[in-house]
């Protein structure tokens, strides 16, 4: 038996394709670099324990504010911040030293640029030995 189609109902010509699933793009390099930064920043600046103890916002010394509390199993909230900020100035510092040596044909610059490195990073490294003096002489 031979079944022909109806006349009214008409056939599609449709040229289906199978649909691509894509991977989302992935996010810059930039991007992911800061991320993982301010997460070492927040974890160095002593962020897990300002998480966990609660620490006062600042204190005081002898009716004078403190910025930095003494001895090395305490800190304020405002010392975690103040030692994330001066990360980031040494941070900064190892990162134009970095920058400098993509001027090779230009020594002029790159000595302007590796100058200013080494001047935030050694400031950056003294500001945490002057932090760490502070925070082990006990307070007479």
């Amino acid at each position: 038996m031979n079944a022909s189609w109806p006349p009214f109902l008409v056939k599609p010509k449709l040229n289906l394709s199978r649909p691509t699933l894509k991977m989302p793009s992935r996010p810059s390099d930039t991007l992911i670099f800061g991320i993982i930064m301010v997460f070492v920043l927040f974890v160095l600046g002593g962020g897990v324990y300002t998480l966990v103890r609660d620490p006062i916002a600042i204190g005081q010394y002898l009716n004078k504010p403190a910025l930095l509390a003494y001895g090395l199993d305490s800190q304020f909230k405002i010392e975690g911040f103040v030692a994330s900020g001066i990360l980031l100035i040494g941070i900064l510092g190892f990162g134009l030293l970095y920058r400098a040596t993509r001027y090779t044909y230009q020594p002029a610059f790159a000595t302007r640029i590796m100058l200013l490195g080494l001047l935030l990073a050694g400031i950056s490294y003294l500001i945490l030995q002057y932090f760490m003096i502070v925070k082990t002489t006990v307070p007479s």
